[in-house]
């Protein structure tokens, strides 16, 4: 193999290598996204939320992230570690199959209930959507939004393709109402701050 050659087969692994790299963050992004919509219940358009995380790892996207408990950028350390443990008896919560089920404990059920209600408390409560997700939808065509950019996926079934359907309506109109009274909406940044690590469970890499 002469000097030309060589250079021609580092030419053809490096982009190889930038094509692996370039797939692996598009699945990272991918994710994130899908993850936040459909297990976090973050109600923004799939596409907007993939962008997001792109623009985070870039280092362009420095304010708090869309997430359940927006605009904190989680739930407070004081609620988290209010989680009770189980001090009963391993015995009767076991069940059939070997695995536990605290749940079969009456008492700590209701202490299990508590703790998830001081969790839902927290939370973005529905009716403030708009005022605090509109401004992520601005810069955005969502008429062109396919099913695909509103739900990371194209819908399964009848009842997908209704909460596709739903959320496309919502979004559309929360851009228009921002538009024509942006003094009703948030539409500045919500910083991350340094303090936040001391009162929120933030997760690993929110401050960068």
């Amino acid at each position: 193999m002469n000097e030309l050659q060589k250079q021609k087969a580092v030419e053809v692994l490096e982009r190889k290598k930038a094509k692996e790299r370039k797939q692996r963050l598009a699945m990272m992004y991918h994710l994130f996204a899908f993850s936040m919509l459909h297990f976090e219940h973050v109600l923004l358009p799939y596409k907007i939320l993939y962008d997001i995380e792109r623009q985070e790892y870039e280092g362009i996207f420095k304010e708090i992230k869309p997430n359940p408990y927006y605009p904190h950028p989680g739930v407070t350390l004081e609620t988290e570690y209010s989680k009770p443990p189980f001090r009963g008896d391993y015995k009767s919560v076991t069940t059939a199959d070997g695995t536990p089920d605290f749940r079969l404990d009456e008492e700590y059920r209701k202490k299990l209930e508590e703790y998830q209600q001081r969790i839902e408390a927290e939370k973005m409560k529905v009716d403030m959507w708009g005022f605090w997700y509109a401004r992520f939808l601005l810069p955005y065509d969502l008429e062109s939004f396919s099913d695909f950019d509103y739900w990371g996926e194209k819908p399964k079934d009848d009842n997908a393709k209704e909460i596709v359907a739903n959320l496309r309506e919502a979004c559309i109109k929360a851009q228009a109402d921002c538009r024509k009274h942006p003094e009703e909406y948030n539409l500045e940044p919500v910083p991350r701050l340094e303090e936040h690590k001391t009162k929120y469970d933030v997760g690993y890499g929110y401050i960068r």
